[in-house]
């Protein structure tokens, strides 16, 4: 058995048939720090840099075992000729302030009420304390814009996630709403990590109210536009 087919294995059977990783994933219990994206993932135990080699910026971190799956997808993809580039990955709870509140400060909105202002913002970009990007297992991939992977190399890529990432744990878990799904619209460029951030997220709805989804512009409005219902839980599982 070659290394990589080893390494497969390996991550297929920690992911399927209830090894120790997983074991210790769902016996796993987070902080309302770790849940709302409150740390800094370059002091976090459990956090560690993706090699730079892959990404399209240095900085850029995981979880440990969200890491050790992404590696082993990043090498399937190879060996078919595919190359997966990591644009984004754990953005704690300051990085996304800044993403929202740049956004919520745009002159385009002037005039526009705060739940219309919202919803506008919340078609791709989360609330601080609401994004799976706190976590450590989501990363985006290769393109932010879904017209990347309708055709040529991006549809290649496309493809080979659909066809391979599950094997890694690895899910699109923004999918097409056409089927019902709430919250942001498809992103074929995030993929999660499951085995931890199913955990999370049972953890996230059991422990966070509405009233920690707060410090930022625009907090006023996550009750009106369900951000915890519609968006934190309007996900694809598989």
């Amino acid at each position: 058995m070659t290394f990589r087919l080893l390494k497969i294995a390996v991550v297929v059977v920690a992911i399927f048939s209830g090894t120790n990783m997983l074991a210790q994933e769902e016996s796993a219990n987070y902080t309302k720090d770790e849940l709302l994206g409150k740390i800094n993932p370059s002091s976090h135990p459990e956090f560690l840099l993706i090699p730079e080699i892959h990404c399209s910026r240095g900085g850029i971190y995981l979880r440990k075992d969200a890491l050790e799956a992404l590696l082993g997808l990043l090498e399937a993809a190879a060996d078919e000729g595919i190359e997966l580039r990591v644009l984004s990955g754990t953005r704690p709870f300051g990085h996304q302030k800044s993403i929202w509140e740049r956004k919520w400060s745009r002159t385009r909105y002037m005039g526009w009420q705060d739940f219309d202002k919202a919803k506008d913002i919340l078609t791709y970009s989360s609330m601080p304390g609401s994004s799976r990007h706190h976590w450590g297992t989501d990363v985006d991939l290769n393109a932010l814009e879904n017209s990347y992977f309708e055709s040529g190399e991006g549809l290649k890529v496309y493809e080979f996630l659909q066809r391979c990432a599950v094997e890694f744990g690895f899910v699109q878990v923004y999918t097409s709403k056409d089927l019902g799904r709430t919250g942001y619209e498809e992103e074929k460029w995030h993929w999660s990590y499951m085995p931890i951030a199913s955990k999370m997220l049972e953890q996230y709805n059991e422990v966070i109210k509405l009233s920690d989804i707060v410090g930022f512009e625009g907090s006023q409005t996550a009750d009106s536009v369900r951000i915890i219902t519609n968006y934190v839980n309007g996900i694809n599982f598989e």
